[in-house]
């Protein structure tokens, strides 16, 4: 098997459950060990505790420097070669260009990393199509999808995606995680691509009082592109309690909003959430809500609310149709629309057994599609198969 010419070394910035991106690689790097696996990771920084049996873990404070050689960068974390090198949130393509000459290189695609501002759409319900070159300069200003008022971090934006392109299209693999990653590396001219299932790493908790309660949980962080403020707005016509987990720059402003419009005594802002207490928000929930105007890369709190059993009411953007099957595990509405959100939560709030049935189909979807086991039976045929190509185009 591919895996036994070398173990498998996962790069990323932080070996530190400090976001999204590293607690799903170590949650990943942990189930391939559990496999089996020999697996071996490089950091910029690594948290102590994190010693996982059948993973050595390498740390390089330079690994993040983009002006020093690469190999400094990397130090030794190339020996032994490794059959496989796996990159999550690490686009650097003098690094690609160096691990390339002793092992085949994958990519997870965690986001829009050919966009500039990251976030991949003009207005709700418009997403971007385009390659990333020259002509987004023109769009991030006059088309405003740059979505901020300050222009001055752009250029460095716009040379960091170029450099982030380069590295996508020189790997053996560019890793994504639903069709509309996908279609964007597509856009980009990036051929050698796989989706790969993606799974939730937060253990599901059981709730209760769902025949009686009435209550919409979000989760995520409290930002302009993940709508909350169409939340609080559609609060004004749904009877129901709203809990809004999570922090960032706009929680503030969307405190004093609640407030204004009236809806402040039944709107509760949680702050940020241990594991724990986020599952029992989520178990506890009549309806998990996702108000997204940008188009999700995923939306990995769905099949969070999936494996609790709840029901999802979100977004037609993005990513989240991929795992949302409108009416069977919850309700779509076109994003940035208030009232179409309004009404289908009243739908479900309403309806404590139709809330029971679509959470039971989103738990049925995550255990046949979105289960870690199905995550890494998929990447370790992804790596096998980018292994063989590799050797073929090196003539081995």
């Amino acid at each position: 098997m591919v895996l036994s010419d070398g173990p498998v070394l996962i790069v990323t910035p932080h070996w530190i459950r400090d976001g999204g991106v590293s607690t799903h690689a170590i949650a990943s790097a942990t189930a391939l060990a559990a496999r089996g696996v020999d697996v071996h990771v490089l950091a910029a920084r690594a948290d102590p505790d994190e010693d996982v049996p059948g993973i050595t873990v390498h740390t390089s404070p330079r690994l993040l420097s983009a002006g020093a050689p690469p190999a400094e960068r990397v130090g030794a974390a190339l020996e032994p070669a490794p059959s496989i090198v796996h990159l999550h949130q690490f686009e650097d393509p003098d690094c690609v260009a160096l691990m390339r000459r002793l092992a085949p290189v994958a990519i997870s695609v965690h986001g829009y990393s050919a966009c500039t501002s990251g976030v991949h759409y003009f207005r709700p319900g418009h997403e971007c199509s385009r390659a990333h070159g020259p002509g987004c300069v023109a769009n991030l200003l006059a088309r405003g999808c740059a979505h901020t008022r300050d222009p001055r971090p752009l250029p460095a934006a716009y040379r960091r995606t170029t450099r982030s392109v380069e590295a996508l299209r020189a790997a053996d693999l560019a890793i994504s995680y639903t069709s509309v990653v996908d279609r964007h590396l597509a856009a980009n001219g990036i051929s050698r691509r796989r989706v790969i299932p993606l799974f939730s790493s937060l253990a599901a908790r059981a709730g209760g009082g769902h025949e009686t309660r009435r209550r919409v949980v979000f989760a995520g962080r409290v930002v302009a592109a993940k709508g909350v403020g169409v939340l609080i707005r559609a609060a004004r016509d749904v009877d129901a309690e709203f809990v809004i987990c999570g922090d960032g720059w706009q929680l503030d402003a969307m405190r004093r909003l609640a407030r204004r419009i009236g809806v402040l005594d039944r709107v509760a802002f949680s702050g940020w959430l241990g594991e724990d207490e986020l599952a029992q928000q989520l178990a506890d929930a009549s309806v998990v809500a996702m108000p997204s105007l940008w188009p999700e890369p995923f939306g990995l709190v769905g099949i969070e609310a999936f494996s609790a059993g709840r029901p999802v009411v979100a977004s037609d953007t993005g990513g989240i149709s991929d795992w949302l099957d409108h009416g069977v595990s919850g309700l779509l509405v076109a994003p940035g629309d208030t009232r179409a959100l309004s009404r289908a939560l009243e739908q479900l709030l309403a309806d404590p057994e139709r809330q029971l049935r679509m959470g039971a189909a989103g738990r049925e979807s995550v255990r046949e599609r979105y289960s870690l086991d199905a995550h890494v039976e998929a990447l370790l045929d992804a790596y096998e198969a980018t292994r063989g190509e590799w050797r073929a185009r090196r003539g081995a």
